[in-house]
Parts: C-alpha cells; structure tokens; sequence
C-alpha cells in the first residue's frame, strides 16, 4: 500500500469516527424532543383526568375514578397494553383514535417518566 492511499484510509476511518460520534450526540436530542412531544400530548389529551403528576388528583379525574398512572400495576403493563388503552379507550377512558402510532409512542414514553418520579 502507498502512503498515499494509508493516509486516504486514515482520513477515511477518522471521518467515520467523526459521524458517529455526531450520531451518538444526537440520540440524546432526539430523545428530548420525543419526551417534550410526549409531554405536551399528555397535556392535550390526558392532564384533565390523570393530572399533570399522573396521579388522578384531577376534579375530572376524582369523579372518573381516572387511574394513577405512577403505579407498579400501570407502570408494569406491556407497551402494546397501554398502548391499546390509549388507542381504544378503557373504561371511560375515551379512545385517542386521531393519534399516530409515533404520537401514542411519544405518549407512553412520558407516562413511564410518570412512574419514575413518584
């Protein structure tokens, strides 16, 4: 091999370093904006009966008898569980129907933040 080409090679394997670097930094930012767009659904759709903490202490929610979503019995269902409550209501739980698949994501996402703070 010339030195030519191993010094092509070396700017070659830095440049791969570099992206995946950048890419590793940027999981964390997407992360962020899916939580804030999971939080700012749990606002639209949700805080008028399972409250701003998840728990149900909401006047809405206090006569619904809403769950508290910070519990081990919540927190400890399946994804595809909730995911089904949301999209189909449970209860009187109204049915999210309008809702893409990433925006029920982003929305269980920040329901699993909810049981970490209690």
């Amino acid at each position: 091999m010339t030195t030519e080409a191993g010094k092509a090679l070396s700017a070659i394997a830095i440049l791969a370093m570099a992206a995946l670097v950048l890419a590793a930094l940027a999981l964390p930012a997407a992360a962020r904006a899916d939580a804030g767009a999971g939080a700012a659904l749990y606002k639209e759709k949700c805080i008028g009966c399972h409250a701003a903490d998840g728990s149900g202490n909401a006047p809405m929610g206090k006569a619904l008898k809403a769950g508290d979503l910070r519990t081990p019995q919540i927190q400890g269902k399946k994804d595809a569980e909730l995911a089904a409550s949301i999209t189909n209501g449970k209860g009187k739980m109204p049915a999210q129907k309008g809702l893409s698949a990433a925006q029920v994501a982003q929305l269980l996402e920040y329901v699993r933040t909810l049981g970490k703070a209690k």
